[in-house]
């Protein structure tokens, strides 16, 4: 392994880049990027549709919706990247775990005042990004083992 200027170790060019796990790490993360960022777009373009379909606040939609775009476009440069960093990569699996769990207590407990169906949307989505979490974490130790 190599450590960047920031202190991020990158998997050596000789060992890992173009690697099946590599490219699965990089095939996971892109997966997230696309899905976020395509999430966050529709809550932005479509707020108001969105919120009474999920009887939730059209402004906090827009905030989410403000979040998820940017979040997803950071995943997505590191999904471009030939050596995602392994500090990086554990960001994504972190906030993405965060992110499942704080959906499924705001769902829990009604903290948004969804109805019915963005209760389900929520639950529904906090099993998608918990699964995107599972998914790199698994691509993740199988670059480990690449080495």
């Amino acid at each position: 392994m190599t450590t960047t200027a920031h202190g991020a170790s990158r998997l050596t060019e000789s060992s890992a880049t173009g690697t099946p796990a590599v490219t699965l790490l990089r095939r996971f993360l892109a997966l997230d990027a696309v899905v976020t960022t395509g999430n966050g777009l529709i809550y932005l373009a479509f707020s108001a549709w969105v919120a009474d379909l999920l009887g939730v606040s059209a402004v906090v939609l827009v905030g989410i919706g403000a979040f998820l775009t940017v979040f997803g476009l950071a995943v997505g440069a590191l999904a471009l990247s030939k050596n995602p960093s392994r500090a990086g990569t554990m960001v994504i699996i972190d906030a993405n775990l965060l992110w499942a769990v704080a959906s499924v207590v705001v769902a829990v407990f009604g903290l948004m005042d969804a109805n019915t169906i963005g209760t389900v949307w929520t639950i529904m989505q906090a099993g998608t990004v918990g699964g995107f979490a599972a998914l790199q974490l698994y691509a993740l130790k199988k670059v480990k083992g690449a080495k």
